[in-house]
């Protein structure tokens, strides 16, 4: 038979996954000849044969490919035979590296798992054992290649072992670049507060284990930042971890052993068990359990709490004792700020708040928070999305200049695209704080480097005074696109969702906040979207938010800017509402409104669910972002009875557009004060609410042909609003669009600019 020679290009994520080996061996299966190269954005096979070898390569590869590599496209071409006479992996080159795609970090796989629990292997009890299949990726790489010099292991020379399994192509550690043992590799620590060692190696994993379970608070290196640890399962130290963080209510994440312990908790229906035991390990919000055995302090005030099993050999290593432990791992940060990644950093500003440290000397190169995923309408949804899934690419359904997106002030990322591909950072967090803001610039020339992308457009958000909107006028100049908030919402949906360049929906965007275009604050928006431009057509009424940014935090007087004109004063004086400066705040609210001094008005979904939950008593302050909004889902799923509220929809006087009263709604619920359980009426509120907006939306889309409804923003969470939402859409014959691969927060902000500015995307609010 003839031999034939064929080469190869594959491209997708092929690096650092075991693909060269792969390749290596299934061509010696074969009896191929030829050789494999890396060449930063896509790998070169050159295979050498008779025809029908080369077919089953060819078939093969993409079905038996590295558990952790992705192959996106495989273009084949005839070429001349060389007669090569065995098969080699050429090192790589480096060339051009422009859309390279570098693997996320991935859980410990089950092999090193297992190595690290057996006495017989020289990988015992070492937390930082890893393969081609596992480990962390994007957390140690400095720049490209995706070799080891040019990652954080460089600092840890190979010993002749090592060596040797790093040279082997049929072995499963070839050229896994954090490859290391106890004789060549990082080394773990316990110290005091003050930085003293007090023991090395497992026993000082050990010893830890046992420190938690005796109720002290420690600080936890891990792959891209620190964690802070307790006992979940006794009050007292989760109530002094709260108390020494300063933050009262917001709730904690928990890692248990496995999905079995996670069970005597929390519910595994529904979706949750597929992502909490998947290889990337996010932190998978499960409903609690009716057993629920953890400290109420974890998640006070909530249905569901935040779930995740062991991703690192540490983690692992920490249940070796006490297998039914369950721990608190929160981020080691303040709100909005970076997560600590330097001993010395955590050292210096956790000293407060811990009691130990557990330390190890690898330096992270790139920090990255836990992703956070939620089942919403029976569909996962990314709350936040960085380790495990960054910096694996968006695949877009068009081509795009090279572009990015800088995101807006809250839960902040950034974008670079080109091409087919959009690369969105790990979760920055609020860029008003210098210190995070500072953090965003780097991962702006981080992301930049490793992608190769060199963005020739700008986008940002339209609002002048957030530092993202000035980082990029001063980086892009005239090249820079200023994006409405709810428009960036959308496009993101659009092609978060695949949907082709001349494409047109219904877009809902539901949030707290966003600049509009007409310069007030909206939250509770419709539009007719494209790739090219939008119309506002509808919104929730617009609410008079006295104090302004007060009315955030404080949401009863929110309640009292809603009834402000429908009820009098001695009718809001009886209400059920907390105000931290008592009597004095409410007169000072009323003043404020007769006057309309220091009031500006919002349609905001988020400020409207806010004051329900404050005027039901279920929350008085909020302490942390969604707080309000959140509790009062939680305490819709005790409803027992159905409730119908008033949904009533108007003409703005101003614009002209329809829009859903609010206020309707609110006298609805104050009517039947006492009359039902909060429950029951936290339920109504979001159910008639849900029902009021589906309406709008329905009728607005079918009188401008539109086949598709699309729901973006923070409130798309909520469960109970989302799917309730997504059944009258559907019911009604339209196509119901949400999220996939980005988060409905502002999360995705970022994605939709870059997508705004590389084409060309009108800034003005129409077509």
């Amino acid at each position: 038979m003839q031999n034939e020679a064929r080469l190869l290009h594959i491209t997708g994520i092929v690096q650092g996954v075991g693909f060269r080996p792969f390749i290596y061996q299934l061509a010696k299966v074969h009896g191929l000849f030829g050789y494999v190269k890396n060449l930063g954005n896509y790998v070169e096979v050159l295979i050498e044969g008779n025809k029908e070898s080369l077919d089953k390569f060819v078939k093969e590869l993409p079905e038996k490919k590295p558990p952790l590599a992705k192959v996106k496209e495989i273009k084949t071409k005839n070429v001349h035979f060389s007669g090569y006479s065995k098969f080699i992996i050429v090192p790589s080159e480096s060339g051009v590296f422009e859309n390279s795609i570098i693997p996320p970090d991935t859980a410990i796989c089950e092999q090193c798992r297992s190595e690290i629990f057996d006495p017989s292997s020289r990988y015992f009890h070492y937390p930082f054992t890893v393969c081609t299949n596992c480990g962390p990726r994007y957390t140690t790489v400095r720049t490209l290649p995706y070799d080891r010099e040019n990652t954080t292991m460089a600092d840890f020379p190979l010993c002749p072992e090592c060596e040797i399994e790093y040279t082997d192509p049929l072995n499963r550690r070839y050229h896994a670049q954090p490859v290391c043992c106890p004789k060549c590799g990082p080394e773990i620590w316990l110290s005091d507060s003050e930085g003293n060692v007090l023991v090395k190696g497992y026993e000082a994993i050990s010893h830890a284990s046992d420190l938690l379970q005796q109720g002290s608070i420690l600080a936890v290196k891990g792959f891209g930042g620190f964690h802070i640890a307790c006992n979940a399962r006794e009050e007292e130290p989760v109530t002094e971890l709260r108390r020494r963080l300063r933050r009262p209510e917001q709730p904690f994440a928990v890692m248990a052993k496995s999905a079995v312990v996670a069970e005597t908790f929390a519910r595994l229906d529904g979706g949750g068990r597929e992502y909490l035991t998947s290889h990337r390990r996010p932190i998978t919000v499960l409903p609690r359990s009716k057993a629920f055995n953890l400290a109420e302090a974890v998640t006070p005030g909530l249905h569901n709490i935040g779930v995740m099993l062991p991703y690192t050999g540490t983690q692992n290593l920490l249940f070796d004792c006490v297998p039914d432990a369950v721990y608190v791992m929160t981020s080691a940060n303040l709100p909005g700020r970076p997560m600590v990644v330097e001993n010395k950093e955590a050292l210096e500003k956790l000293k407060e708040i811990v009691d130990c440290y557990l330390l190890h000397n690898r330096v992270i190169a790139n920090r990255n928070d836990d992703t956070v995923i939620r089942i919403v309408n029976g569909r996962a949804a990314f709350i936040r999305r960085s380790r495990g899934f960054v910096p694996e690419p968006v695949e877009l359904p068009f081509e795009l200049k090279a572009s990015i997106g800088v995101g807006a002030e809250m839960n902040s990322t950034v974008t670079v695209a080109k091409g087919k591909l959009a690369y969105i950072s790990q979760y920055i967090g609020n860029t008003s704080h210098v210190e995070t803001f500072r953090y965003h610039s780097e991962v702006v020339r981080h992301l930049i480097r490793l992608t190769g992308i060199e963005p020739l457009y700008w986008g940002c958000d339209l609002h002048p005074a957030f530092n993202t909107t000035r980082f990029a006028l001063e980086m892009g100049g005239e090249n820079t696109l200023q994006v409405q908030h709810h428009h960036a919402h959308m496009l993101a949906l659009m092609a978060d969702n695949s949907l082709p360049l001349d494409s047109r929906i219904l877009g809902i965007a539901l949030d707290g906040v966003g600049y509009g275009s007409d310069g007030t604050v909206w939250g509770g928006e419709l539009f007719e979207s494209s790739y090219f431009g939008h119309e506002r057509i509808g919104h929730l009424l617009p609410q008079p938010m006295p104090g302004g940014d007060l009315a955030s935090k404080i949401p009863s007087r929110m309640v009292l800017g809603i009834l402000f004109e429908k009820l009098g004063r001695a009718e809001l004086e009886k209400l059920p509402l907390v105000f931290p400066k008592g009597a004095m705040e409410f007169s000072t609210v009323m003043t404020q409104l007769e006057t309309g001094v220091n009031v500006i008005r919002s349609s905001s979904t988020g400020r409207v669910l806010d004051a329900a939950a404050a005027l039901l008593g279920i929350c008085e302050m909020r302490t942390y972002d969604g707080e309000p909004s959140m509790k009062l889902e939680s305490a819709a799923t005790k409803s027992t009875h159905t409730i119908d509220l008033p949904i009533i929809f108007k003409k703005d006087i101003n614009s002209g557009l329809p829009l859903l009263d609010t206020t309707e709604l609110f006298l609805g619920v104050y009517e039947l004060l006492g009359k039902y359980p909060p429950a029951d009426l936290a339920f109504a509120v979001e159910e008639s609410f849900a029902k009021g907006i589906s309406e709008l939306a329905i009728s607005l889309a079918t009188k401008r042909g539109l086949e598709k409804i699309g729901l973006s923003g923070g409130v798309a969470y909520n469960d109970h609003i989302t799917s309730c939402i997504a059944r009258a859409v559907t019911e009604a014959g339209f196509e119901f669009l949400a999220h996939r691969q980005v988060p409905c927060g502002d999360g995705c902000i970022s994605f939709g600019q870059a997508l705004a500015a590389g084409l060309g995307t009108k800034s003005e609010n129409k077509f």
